[in-house]
């Protein structure tokens, strides 16, 4: 009888816990899909076919300058405004590919807060630690909403 009513309330909590958790992670999803693209575009993978591999020093400050230059920003994903140019095939492969689309109204800005701009995706470095901070800004006059480290490859 102990048994039986252990597992009623074993029962009876774990749906509770499973409603509480967040599985999906809705909050700012324009941030978060502006963090997937600086995340796509520091990944090991895509460096090593990109125009940083000509850079000597390859640190994650380096990696920022490089990503807000003319030939970073040329290989930039293609931002959700322009996504009517392209045909149903090349967004599905591009999809397929994993390739994250900039979201329109989400700016990617380097190192400091623009505040001449409103949401945006704030990208700075940590050469001690290896890593590109990014922090997400609503109000870019407010404190980030959201802050996430991103480990720098090892070239």
């Amino acid at each position: 009888m102990r048994k039986a009513s252990l597992w009623i309330g074993v029962g009876f909590l774990f749906p509770l816990i499973l409603f509480f958790v967040d599985w999906e992670d809705s909050e700012n999803p324009q941030l978060r899909n502006g963090f997937r693209v600086v995340r796509y575009l520091s990944s090991e993978r895509q460096l090593k076919r990109s125009s940083f591999m000509a850079i000597k020093e390859k640190n994650p400050s380096q990696f920022v300058d490089w990503m807000f230059s003319t030939l970073g920003t040329a290989e930039w994903p293609p931002y959700e405004d322009s996504l009517l140019e392209f045909d149903r095939d090349e967004l599905n492969a591009m999809r397929r590919m994993g390739i994250p689309f900039i979201p329109k109204n989400v700016a990617l800005v380097s190192k400091f807060p623009d505040f001449e701009r409103g949401k945006q995706v704030v990208v700075k470095a940590d050469d001690k630690k290896k890593i590109i901070i990014l922090e997400g800004f609503i109000n870019p006059k407010d404190f980030p909403v959201i802050i996430q480290e991103i480990k720098f490859p090892n070239f």
